[in-house]
């Protein structure tokens, strides 16, 4: 995401860190070979551009809806399949769910987009 040489950017944001949160903002730009600010630039940009993602907590909460509607439809799929339903086959499903949470997820999130 370079600077555009034609390009004036009049428009400012500041905010204020932690000596920790800015020693981590430091390493992290000192890694991507940039001050702390053009660093922090391009971060914003980058979500600007491609959206925000899902925090741990959500991604977390996510999982366990997405799992849930995994697990429902399966449940009604079995009970009204013409095929006796039997504990042993929600005893996979559910097994099935609770491994492959992310999977599901990702899977509903894919859709959405």
């Amino acid at each position: 995401m370079s600077e555009t040489k034609g390009t004036k950017r009049t428009k400012s944001i500041a905010f204020r860190l932690t000596d920790e949160e800015y020693a981590q903002a430091e390493s992290a730009a000192s890694a991507a070979g940039e001050d702390p600010n053009s660093w922090c630039r391009k971060v914003a940009l980058i979500q600007l551009n491609e959206g925000f993602g899902l925090t741990k907590n959500d991604q977390l909460l996510y999982e366990e809806i997405a799992r849930m509607r995994y697990m429902v439809g399966h449940g009604f799929r079995l009970l009204l399949n013409s095929k006796e339903a039997t504990a042993a086959a929600w005893k996979k499903i559910t097994a099935d769910a609770d491994q492959s949470s992310g999977i599901i997820a990702d899977d509903l999130l894919s859709r959405r987009r």
